[in-house]
């Protein structure tokens, strides 16, 4: 080669080839964790957020003032207790026509006219026993008027009258009930029984009030009790599975709802029964079984929300969104005087990413209560999601005025802090995350925030001191010791990068992004044997992720500039391969590869390897730089025009590359002396 046709080697460590190509010594691209400290996102607008400063996803600590429901949690609302409609009536065998009067009365409704014909018997000279007939019926109504204490009296009375009664021990434990005074309810209920063993009504009572007080093992014996006398019996069946179910005893309880459903076919037992069900399958995930009875349910109660709500959530965890929009609306139609209802819908709407259904319902909310902090924050978080900052802004700072000075006005100025450093708004979100401090000074999630904000407001020493702050405030969390690294890293200061990460791995040995970016750092100060146990490390903690995928190409990149032997660049190959199983298609992980076959000398490969990065990328240096490795394997080949075209391609996609006009020069060179014949 003439003189004229070498290139100046303007860069130390690449070196030219006998033709006077120039051939980067590096192999491929080391890839880097994209998410310094420059690209943390501070806390989302919602309870908590996850910040990708950390391959395990370390979970920055904002609280939200209520903790975010469960979407796809089905509501067991009125279900968890048991079935507990105790009749009150007894049958009288009394001839008194005033008392017959006064149960008529009492049947109808006519409350004080029965009293009025039960005190005629009481002061009459009646026979005992209809006396105490008459002051149960008085007693009776007292406890439906929620007169309990009068309600007593009256039914000791009656037992003055006639103490072997049943009946009337039976309903002077339901008032000693209504008292909350179990133990008395208790004494009551079981001299019932004494008198009158086969009462199924006061035996489940019995059973009912154990339940009440937590001694589920009595309820069970009570409600067995009842199942000798009436073995099908719909509501102490499913009184049974709910005292099983509180025992944790599931699969015994799943039998008695299917038990009690049966028996009672179309009733009020058997809707609840089949509702539970529902519940139950949704929660075990079993969605076909859960869809099944919550069917039944709707067929026994339509207008039911709670079960629409149900099964529309089946069927959006078994991905059927039409099915359970359908079901949603439905149950929005049914329940729109029910605002927790309605608040459940609007999750599962937002879970749907549909907005404005969710925005209509909180409205409806809101329009009822304009206080309600809860839905102020939850619609300042879908105009978040929505991209309209200003109007989320001013939700979360209608909740500052509501509530001024509180731990949810807090909350609310941390998020308009975030919106405003979305906004690029820098001190005014200073601003905002102060006010949140004069609130809690000692929050360090607060301190985290206002770091990056003075970081992105280019103010670097307030930023440390804020982050110093925050680990001073919180030392067992890892999020503001990452920050001060990445800023580290970001400005190119490994060393300070390198002591900082250091430390952070001392403390935090699982830290997979830690890992990471020490490993890049020893490589980019060229300690190549250093950075490849870290990203080894990498690997061991997480093989099957995103950083694992970077560290394959990484390790392959290094292993090949270690070791040029065919060994070691088959190796560099396989995991190569291993990374684009993670990520088919990966233009990066492609390049690399193709840059290997390239020292392999395997052009064809190499050439078809490249066009499939140029395929799969939308970077233009990507491409830029592929269509470099194309000209460079065809000048390798000899055709110094195809190389000559595949260098134009690449300085049209990247005018700033100055390697590939140099190597865009020496292909013309080549070519114009090929066609001269000096080849």
């Amino acid at each position: 080669m003439t003189e004229g046709k070498k290139i100046k080697d303007n860069q130390n460590k690449d070196i030219r080839n006998d033709e006077g190509l120039l051939i980067k010594n590096r192999i491929g691209y080391i890839e880097e964790e994209g998410r310094t400290a420059h690209s943390i996102k501070k806390p989302m607008i919602i309870v908590s957020t996850l910040v990708a400063v950390t391959i395990i996803t370390i979970m920055i600590a904002v609280k939200f003032y209520y903790k975010k429901p469960a979407i796809f949690k089905a509501s067991s609302k009125d279900l968890q207790v048991p079935f507990d409609k105790i009749s009150k009536d007894i049958e009288n065998g009394s001839e008194n026509i005033r008392i017959k009067r006064g149960i008529e009365s009492y049947s109808k409704g006519y409350l004080n006219d029965a009293i009025k014909e039960f005190n005629e018997v009481v002061e009459s000279d009646a026979p005992d026993k209809d006396k105490a007939t008459a002051l149960m019926y008085m007693g009776m109504i007292n406890d439906d008027r929620g007169s309990y204490d009068k309600a007593i009296g009256l039914y000791s009375r009656a037992l003055v009258y006639d103490k072997d009664n049943p009946q009337i021990y039976k309903n002077l434990s339901l008032a000693y009930r209504h008292k909350k005074k179990y133990k008395e309810a208790i004494e009551n209920a079981k001299k019932s029984i004494a008198l009158n063993p086969e009462d199924l009504n006061t035996l489940t009572l019995l059973g009912n009030i154990y339940f009440e007080t937590g001694n589920y093992n009595e309820a069970i014996k009570q409600y067995n009790r009842a199942l000798e006398i009436s073995p099908g019996n719909p509501p102490v069946l499913y009184n049974l599975a709910s005292a099983l179910m509180k025992k944790g005893d599931e699969f015994a309880a799943v039998e008695y709802f299917k038990k009690a459903g049966a028996s009672d076919k179309i009733g009020e037992v058997a809707h609840r029964a089949y509702s539970r069900l529902g519940v139950l399958y949704t929660e075990r995930n079993d969605l076909p079984a859960a869809i099944k009875y919550l069917k039944e349910a709707v067929s026994i109660r339509p207008n039911d929300p709670v079960n629409s709500y149900n099964l529309g959530i089946a069927y959006l965890k078994q991905n059927e969104k039409d099915k359970a929009l359908e079901l949603l609306s439905k149950a929005e139609k049914y329940g729109e005087k029910d605002s927790q209802m309605l608040q459940n819908i609007g999750e599962a709407y937002f879970s749907l990413k549909d907005y404005n259904r969710s925005l209509a319902l909180y409205n409806k909310i809101l329009s009822v209560n304009k206080r309600n902090i809860r839905i102020l924050s939850r619609i300042a978080e879908i105009y978040y999601k929505k991209g309209e900052l200003d109007r989320a802004y001013e939700n979360y700072r209608k909740i500052t005025l509501i509530e001024p000075a509180t731990e949810n006005a807090r909350i609310a100025y941390l998020n308009m802090g975030n919106i405003l450093d979305d906004s690029l708004k820098y001190d005014e979100a200073i601003k905002a995350y102060q006010k949140a401090l004069s609130i809690s000074p000692k929050d360090s999630s607060a301190y985290f925030n206002i770091g990056i904000a003075y970081k992105h407001a280019g103010k670097p020493e307030k930023a440390i001191n804020s982050w110093k702050e925050s680990i001073r405030l919180d030392p067992e969390n890892p999020k503001s010791y990452i920050a001060i690294a990445d800023y580290y890293y970001e400005k190119k200061f490994y060393d300070l990068a390198e002591k900082e990460y250091g430390k952070i791995l001392i403390r935090w040995p699982q830290l997979q992004d830690a890992h990471f970016k020490i490993a890049t750092i020893y490589y980019k100060k060229d300690q190549l044997d250093y950075a490849l146990r870290s990203y080894k490390k990498v690997l061991k903690i997480n093989e099957n992720n995103e950083l694992a995928r970077k560290a394959y190409v990484n390790i392959a990149i290094i292993t090949s500039k270690l070791n040029n032997d065919e060994k070691s660049l088959n190796r560099s190959i396989q995991l190569i391969r291993k990374a684009l199983l993670l990520k088919p298609g990966d233009s990066g992980a492609l390049l690399s590869m193709g840059i290997i076959y390239l020292k392999k000398e395997m052009y064809d490969r190499a050439i078809d390897t490249f066009y499939q990065a140029i395929k799969s990328s939308n970077d233009s240096k990507i491409i830029a730089e592929s269509y470099n490795n194309i000209g460079k394997s065809y000048y390798k080949k000899g055709l110094y025009k195809k190389a000559l075209q595949s260098f134009t391609r690449g300085i049209e996609e990247d005018p700033s590359n100055e390697q590939i006009r140099m190597n865009r020069k020496a292909a013309m060179q080549a070519y114009e002396s090929e066609l001269a014949g000096e080849r």
